[in-house]
C-alpha cells in the first residue's frame, strides 16, 4: 500500500533511450532544438517547459506512458490525467513552496536526470513534514521540517498532492545537459475498473448504486478527507471474496498520516460497504479497482449537450482530432457507431446526433474543483469549435 510518498526507482526500461533523444537534440540547438516555454513568476516559480510527445519519437514516448498508466492502475488504482510536462531547470531556476489540490490526488515526478553526474546544487523535490514545529525545541531545521528526495535518474516519485513542496534554486550550469530534467505530471481516480469476465457497464452500476451508501454512512466525518482505492476479486457468483487496499492518503487536517480512530472509523465504512457489493453472475472471476474520494462528491453524472451544424462524419472526426489521445482533455477510448465510448479519465459517451453533440460521464471522485475544471474545458472547447 502505497501513502504519502513513494520512489519507484529503475522505472522504464527504455530511459537511457529518452535521455539519449535529449542529449542528441541538446547537442545542435540550431538543426533540432527544443521549444521550451519560458514558465516565470518571479515570486513562485521559474523554470522551461516542454510537451514531451513534441519532443520523444512517438512510439518511443507511448511505452513509456504506457508503462506509467499500467503502474498507477496496478499499484495506485489510479490513472495519469491529460499528458505530463517536460521540465529543464538550469541555474536559477526553483520552484517555490506550494501545494496541487486541484490538479490531481497524487503529483508524480519522472527524472530523467543525471543526478549522480550533476553539477549543480538543489533541484531535489521537497516535502514538507507534517505537523507543526513546537517553539519548545532549539534549532528547529532542514530535515526536522522537510524531507529532501534527489531526482535520482529512471526514478518515479510520487507523492500526495497537497502536500505542501517544492524544488530547491538550481545553482551550477545553464548548460542543459548539466540540468534537472523530469517529467511532471498529476494522477486521479477514474471510473471502477475491470479486468475479468464481468463488463465495465455492470461493474459501474454497482458501484454507483452503492456510493449513496457510504456517501450518507460517513457524512458526520467532516475533517476526513482523502482518496482510497480498493483492488477487490470478485468469484463467478458475483460475491466479492477479498479486497486489497492499493493506495490510501486519506488523513485529517488535525492529525495529518498521523493515527486517526476517525480516519480509522470512515475506512472501515467504506471497506464493509464495498466487500458486501454483490456483482452478477459470470462465467469466471473478475478483478474491480474502486477509487473512493472523502468526503464523496457530487454523485450526479456530468451530461450537457451542444449544437453543432456539421455533418456526422465531420463532427466525429472533430472529436476524434480534438478530444482524443494527445489532445488537451485526453479522453481514451474507442468508437462504437456514431458514439464515442469512453473509458478514461472517466467512463462515459460523446453521442453524435444530427443537430447536437451529447455527453455523459459517470460522477468522478475529484474534489469540486476538479470536476468544474473538467466540465467547464471540455464544454468550453467544444462550444468555441461549433
Amino acid at each position: 500500500m502505497i501513502r504519502r510518498q513513494h520512489q519507484e526507482h529503475d522505472f522504464f526500461d527504455e530511459a537511457n533511450s529518452l535521455r539519449e533523444v535529449l542529449d542528441a537534440r541538446f547537442t545542435d540547438a540550431y538543426t533540432d532544438s527544443i521549444a521550451w516555454y519560458y514558465f516565470c513568476d518571479p515570486r513562485m516559480y521559474t523554470y522551461l517547459r516542454a510537451s514531451p510527445q513534441k519532443v520523444f519519437p512517438k512510439d518511443l514516448f507511448d511505452r513509456f506512458m504506457k508503462r506509467l498508466r499500467e503502474w498507477c492502475i496496478e499499484n495506485l488504482g489510479l490513472t495519469p490525467m491529460h499528458l505530463p510536462y517536460l521540465h529543464l531547470m538550469v541555474n536559477g531556476c526553483r520552484l517555490g513552496l506550494h501545494s496541487d489540490f486541484h490538479n490531481g490526488a497524487w503529483g508524480y515526478v519522472y527524472s530523467l536526470t543525471r543526478w549522480d553526474q550533476r553539477r549543480f546544487t538543489g533541484g531535489e523535490t521537497l516535502l514538507l513534514r507534517d505537523g507543526i514545529p513546537s517553539y519548545k525545541k532549539h534549532h528547529v531545521h532542514g530535515e526536522v521540517l522537510y524531507e529532501l528526495v534527489p531526482a535520482q535518474f529512471n526514478q518515479l516519485l510520487v507523492f500526495d498532492d497537497r502536500i505542501v513542496h517544492a524544488t530547491p534554486a538550481i545553482e551550477g550550469s545553464m548548460d542543459p545537459m548539466d540540468g534537472r530534467i523530469a517529467m511532471v505530471g498529476h494522477i486521479r481516480a477514474t471510473s471502477p475498473f475491470v479486468r475479468g469476465s464481468l463488463s465495465s457497464m455492470e461493474v459501474r452500476r454497482v458501484v454507483l448504486g452503492v456510493l449513496p451508501q457510504i456517501r450518507d454512512s460517513i457524512r458526520s466525518y467532516k475533517d476526513v478527507q482523502g482518496t482510497v482505492s480498493y483492488r477487490l476479486t470478485v468469484d463467478m457468483t458475483g460475491k466479492v471474496e477479498s479486497a486489497e487496499v492499493l493506495t490510501d492518503n486519506v488523513v485529517t487536517p488535525f492529525t495529518g498520516y498521523e493515527q486517526s480512530d476517525a480516519v480509522a472509523a470512515v475506512k472501515s465504512i467504506v471497506y464493509q460497504a464495498l466487500v458486501g457489493m454483490r456483482f452478477p453472475s459470470a462465467r469466471g472471476s473478475s478483478v474491480v479497482i474502486v477509487p473512493i474520494l472523502i468526503p464523496l462528491p457530487d454523485l450526479r453524472p456530468i451530461e450537457f449537450s451542444v449544437n453543432h451544424g456539421l455533418s456526422s462524419e465531420s463532427a466525429a472526426e472533430w472529436i476524434t482530432a480534438n478530444l482524443e489521445g494527445d489532445s488537451k482533455m485526453g479522453l481514451h477510448g474507442h468508437w462504437q457507431g456514431d458514439t464515442f465510448q469512453v473509458q478514461e479519465p472517466l467512463a462515459g459517451s460523446i453521442r453524435v446526433g444530427p443537430h447536437q453533440l451529447l455527453f455523459s460521464f459517470d460522477p468522478p471522485m475529484w474534489v469540486p474543483s476538479q470536476r468544474e475544471s473538467f466540465h467547464a474545458s471540455l464544454r468550453g472547447l467544444v462550444e468555441r469549435a461549433s
